[in-house]
């Protein structure tokens, strides 16, 4: 009698909570650069998950929020230090 459960030979590797992080990459309206977040994200490009691009005019800045997968801390740190090195950019927070 089947228990119900299906077992595959395909093992896919669980993706934790530590795998994923949120790049948040803040600027004054109208001053993000994409070109600038591109360039910086394309030797990771494989690890980007998702980019979300908002502009609050009212509040006076506009963010990219950038989805990263099973990217090593090093880079992560790489990537936050190349933000942090453009005159344009406000701020930069990793969650």
């Amino acid at each position: 009698m089947n228990s119900g459960r299906v077992e595959t030979e395909l093992q896919l590797p669980a993706i934790r909570a530590a795998d994923c992080h949120r790049l948040v990459v803040r600027a004054r309206v109208e001053g993000i650069r994409v070109a600038a977040i591109w360039q910086v994200l394309l030797p990771f490009s494989r690890n980007v998950k998702h980019v979300d691009i908002k502009t609050f005019p009212d509040r006076g800045f506009e963010e990219v929020e950038i989805a990263l997968v099973q990217t090593r801390r090093e880079l992560l740190d790489s990537i936050v230090a190349r933000f942090n090195g453009m005159s344009w950019v406000m701020s930069t927070r990793l969650c």
